[in-house]
C-alpha cells in the first residue's frame, strides 16, 4: 500500500513540473526574462514540489492513519469476532456439557428407577412365591391333618364296629346260654309238677301287673352310636318325630327294658329312654346298655392294649389300668355334643375334637 502511494506522489510532481514549463516555450522571452522565468519556474516548481511533497506526506500520513485505524478496527473486529466465537464456542461447550450432564443424570435416574422397579418386582415375586409356598405348605399340612383325622376316625369306627361285633357275639352267646338254661329249667319244672289242681284255685283272682317302664332306675348315658330312630311304643312299631343323634345325652331306664313281640322289630329289646324331654323307646340289638352304645357316666373300656373307649378323658383320676399306656395308644372320648380322639406319645395326650353337626 505504501509503495502505491509513493508512485502516485511522484507522478503528481512530474505533472506539476510539466505544467510550469509550458508557458516558457510559448512566450519565448528574452534571456533575462527566461532566467527570471526559469527562476520563477524553479521557485514555483520548488513550491509546487514542496506543496506536493507536503500534500503527499499529509496524504501518506492520512492514508497511514486510515490504514492503521482500519487495521486496528479490523483487528478489533477480528478480536471481537474471536471473542464472540470463543463465547459462542464456550456457550456451545457449556450447553453440550449441560446436555450431557442432563442426559447422564436422566440415564442414571432411569437406570436407578429401572433397578428399583426390577428390585421391587423381584421382591414382589419373592413375596408372592413365599406366600404361595406357605399356602401350599399350609394346604398340605391341613390335607395331611384331615387325612390323619379321617384315618383315625375310620380306625375308630372300625375298632368300634369290631368291639360292637365282639360284644354282640358275646351277648348272643350269653343269651343263647341263658335261653337254654331257662328252657332246661322249665322242662325240669314241668316234669315235677303235680297233675292235680286245688279246687279252690278256681276262686283265686290275679292282680293285673302295672306296666311302668319309666318308673325304675334312671341312668344318665351318652349315646355313642350313629343317628337312628326312636319309637313311641314298646312294640317298636311307630317311629317318633325326634331322631336320636350320636354323641348326645340320653336318660335310660334299664329296669324297664322289654322285648318287642310283634311287628317287623319283634325280638329286639325296647329300651325306655328320655330324650329331649320326651319318653320314647330305643331299639336295641343286644342286652344291656353299653352293648347298645349307651355308655353310663364314668364308663370306659379297653378294646386292645392301645385302643380305648369311654365317656371320661384318659387323664381322669377315675381311669385305672393294669398297665401303663403305650406310645401310640388311642382314646376315644365321647361327650354330649361331640367326640375327641386322643393320641398318646411320651406321657403326653394330644386331642382332636369333632363336634356334632348342627
Amino acid at each position: 500500500m505504501w509503495n502505491k502511494l509513493k508512485a502516485i506522489s511522484k507522478v503528481s510532481v512530474a505533472l506539476a513540473l510539466l505544467g510550469a514549463a509550458v508557458p516558457a516555450v510559448e512566450a519565448a522571452p528574452t534571456a533575462m526574462a527566461a532566467k527570471k522565468a526559469t527562476k520563477k519556474a524553479k521557485k514555483s516548481t520548488k513550491k509546487t514540489v514542496k506543496k506536493s511533497t507536503k500534500k503527499a506526506k499529509k496524504a501518506k500520513k492520512t492514508t497511514k492513519k486510515k490504514v492503521t485505524k482500519k487495521a486496528a478496527a479490523k483487528k478489533a473486529a477480528a478480536k471481537k469476532a474471536a471473542a464472540k466465537k470463543a463465547a459462542a464456542d464456550k456457550a456451545a461447550a457449556d450447553k453440550a456439557a449441560a446436555d450431557k450432564a442432563a442426559a447422564d443424570k436422566a440415564a442414571a435416574d432411569k437406570a436407578a428407577a429401572d433397578k428399583a422397579a426390577a428390585d421391587k418386582a423381584a421382591a414382589d415375586k419373592a413375596a408372592a412365591d413365599k406366600a404361595a409356598a406357605d399356602k401350599a405348605a399350609a394346604d398340605k399340612a391341613a390335607a395331611d391333618k384331615a387325612a390323619a383325622d379321617k384315618a383315625a376316625a375310620d380306625k375308630a369306627a372300625a375298632d368300634k364296629a369290631a368291639a360292637d361285633k365282639a360284644a354282640a357275639d358275646k351277648a348272643a352267646a350269653d343269651k343263647a346260654a341263658a335261653d337254654k338254661a331257662a328252657a332246661d329249667k322249665a322242662a325240669a319244672s314241668s316234669n315235677s309238677e303235680s297233675a292235680t289242681v286245688d279246687s279252690s284255685s278256681s276262686s283265686e283272682t290275679t292282680n293285673p301287673t302295672v306296666d311302668t317302664p319309666f318308673a325304675g332306675k334312671a341312668v344318665h348315658t351318652i349315646y355313642t352310636g350313629t343317628n337312628t330312630y326312636l319309637y313311641t311304643t314298646k312294640e317298636l312299631t311307630t317311629i317318633a318325630t325326634t331322631p336320636l343323634q350320636g354323641n348326645t345325652s340320653v336318660i335310660a331306664y334299664p329296669d324297664g327294658i322289654t322285648t318287642a313281640l310283634t311287628g317287623k322289630n319283634a325280638g329286639h329289646p325296647a329300651i325306655p329312654v328320655t330324650y329331649k324331654g320326651q319318653n320314647l323307646y330305643y331299639k336295641g340289638t343286644f342286652e344291656g346298655l353299653t352293648s347298645n352304645d349307651l355308655y353310663p357316666d364314668g364308663y370306659y373300656y379297653a378294646l386292645t392294649d392301645t385302643t380305648f373307649y369311654g365317656v371320661v378323658k384318659p387323664t381322669d383320676p377315675s381311669v385305672k389300668l393294669d398297665a401303663p399306656f403305650l406310645n401310640g395308644s388311642t382314646w376315644f372320648y365321647y361327650f354330649d355334643g361331640g367326640l375327641t380322639i386322643y393320641s398318646y406319645q411320651n406321657n403326653v395326650w394330644t386331642g382332636h375334637t369333632f363336634l356334632n353337626a348342627q
